[in-house]
């Protein structure tokens, strides 16, 4: 009988995962994240009201701040912000840190929803763009290229802790 118990609260607790994304040459896939049943509206609500929490909060000291809704339907919605020193790179012994633009696609489906993190844009020294993009960090067979080894763990903590965060104030505010 514990086992049985033990069992199912391992495998709820398996289902119940934050999300992780992982950095590809071209940049994230989107990825199927389980949630409770909830109403898309609500999961459109309660997103919005993160939107403005995490970004407000995390913007102290920042010049850039907010955030932008568009693309928003019945079950669906972008966020556009701002993320500064979201990755980072040593050459030469020295350090650069980069801060980006990206969107967050969210299409709801009531006991699951979708997420597309893309990169939008990148700057340096937290407000200069670079003409440059994620690909760019790749060689053309999909590695990445020599030197940039941090960026990719970096990066991937960054956007994961921002999509973690939408999933833990989703699970708690549902």
């Amino acid at each position: 009988m514990r086992l049985c118990l033990l069992f199912i609260f391992f495998v709820t607790l398996a289902s119940a995962q934050p999300p992780r994304l992982e950095l590809e040459p071209r940049g994230f896939a989107p990825v199927d994240v389980q949630i409770p049943a909830t109403s898309n509206e609500k999961l459109i609500e309660v997103t919005k009201a993160w939107a403005n929490e995490y970004n407000n909060r995390r913007s102290t000291g920042n010049r850039r701040r907010g955030y932008d809704v568009t693309d928003e339907t019945t079950n669906a919605l972008t966020i556009h912000a701002y993320k500064r020193n979201a990755f980072f790179y040593r050459e030469r012994g020295m350090a650069f840190n980069h801060s980006i633009d990206y969107s967050l696609r969210l299409n709801f489906y009531e006991t699951y929803y979708t997420i597309q993190f893309t990169v939008e844009s990148i700057y340096i020294d937290n407000d200069k763009l670079i003409e440059s993009d994620i690909q760019d960090y790749f060689t053309s067979d999909g590695k990445l290229k020599e030197g940039y080894d941090e960026l990719e763990t970096s990066l991937e903590d960054n956007v994961n802790e921002i999509v973690e965060s939408h999933y833990n104030f989703v699970i708690n505010f549902r």
